[in-house]
């Protein structure tokens, strides 16, 4: 594009056209500097700004979450609270200062934080204190205060990660199916752990050729181990320990108020003797019994029976004595001096109750006597 001049003016009255011809010469000037800028920018190989640019800008979002310079856009002060500073304020970010009332952190920490709000008065957002802890925080439209939610620091997930895996229920709550102690197997080798054996010869149990269903529990404590073993179908548990010196103290059967109870058995009399009689009771049987601590119980009364070294009954078996037992019965009062006379009883470890000698008759001879079985 080029600028075309006008002729000057020529009048008579020289000054005037003067006048006008410097006005002329400066618009020319102008003109010529604006068209110098204009050739300029279109000669410029940057891209300028389209349309959709332009309209993308005047449709940006003009809302500031931080100061100009960068920091944060709300100040807490002490003696106000989070919750009134930013609770109408939108996506913000935040500074409070250490000992703002419903801060979560410690009294001498600071805390900064961002807030992000998708309607309005309620506000979701995370912070962190100059301590280092992390929150979560939230507030609905009907809430006067905030929630603050402290977010796990790596020695609690340290803890979380260290923790015991293994389950004892499958997901549903159901009995998780125990693994199968395989034919052979020594008890004591179990690493800790629940099992259960059926049909299997384990060695070092509690019994012995026994192939009856056994749950057991092993748990273990450096070089100490517990074993406990139940057995189904009697209800019988044992338990046993492995020392620190690695010795094996032996199975303990665990007693129970069902052991307590005792089981009389009545045992025949033999070689002439039979039941005493009274007219107070009758009931003078011979009894027999063992407890669970494997002491035997014996009672009764007889009368008529053989003296000398033949059994007047047999114990039942397993309720024999570890040795020969002497034993001093009452006696009749009759026939001797005058009072309750004894008689001497002998018994021995292959069951046979004697009865040896009397200081009166035979009409009335009391077996009561209490001993320790032998072991089986």
């Amino acid at each position: 594009m080029e600028i075309k001049e006008p002729k000057p003016f020529e009048v008579n009255d020289k000054a005037h056209a003067n006048l006008f011809n410097d006005m002329v010469e400066v618009l020319l000037e102008n003109d010529s500097g604006l068209l110098e800028q204009i050739n300029d920018h279109m000669d410029d190989a940057n891209p300028h700004a389209s349309v959709a640019e332009k309209k993308k800008w005047n449709e940006s979002q003009l809302y500031k979450i931080t100061a100009d310079n960068g920091m944060q856009l709300i100040n807490v002060p002490v003696g106000s609270t989070i919750f009134d500073a930013i609770k109408d304020k939108g996506t913000c970010t935040f500074y409070a200062q250490p000992g703002i009332e419903d801060s979560p952190a410690p009294n001498n920490s600071a805390l900064r934080g961002i807030q992000s709000v998708g309607q309005a008065n309620i506000g979701t957002g995370l912070a962190i204190d100059t301590a280092g802890n992390a929150y979560y925080f939230y507030y609905n439209s009907d809430q006067i205060s905030i929630t603050w939610t402290q977010l796990p620091t790596a020695a609690e997930k340290d803890k979380w990660n260290n923790g015991q895996l293994y389950k004892i229920t499958q997901d549903s709550g159901d009995r998780k199916p125990l693994p199968t102690v395989l034919n052979g197997t020594d008890v004591l080798s179990l690493p800790p752990g629940r099992y259960y054996a059926a049909g299997q010869y384990l060695t070092n149990m509690p019994t012995t050729n026994d192939t009856s269903w056994f749950n057991i529990d092993v748990e273990r404590a450096g070089t100490r181990s517990n074993l406990h073993v139940s057995r189904s179908y009697d209800n019988t548990h044992w338990f046993g320990t492995v020392h620190t010196d690695g010795v094996f103290k032996g199975w303990k059967r665990v007693l129970t108020d069902t052991d307590a109870n005792t089981k009389w058995e009545y045992p025949t009399l033999v070689n002439g003797w039979k039941l005493y009689k009274s007219e107070i009771n009758n009931d003078y049987r011979v009894r027999v019994a063992k407890d669970a601590m494997g002491i035997v119980h014996v009672t009764g009364a007889i009368a008529g029976g053989t003296l000398g070294e033949v059994p007047a009954f047999m114990l039942p078996a397993g309720c024999e004595p570890p040795f020969p037992i002497y034993n001093v019965g009452i006696a009749s009062s009759t026939g001797g001096f005058k009072g309750p006379q004894f008689s001497r009883q002998l018994i021995l470890p292959d069951g046979r109750f004697i009865i040896q000698d009397t200081t009166s008759n035979v009409e009335f001879i009391v077996v009561n006597c209490v001993f320790k079985a032998k072991e089986e």
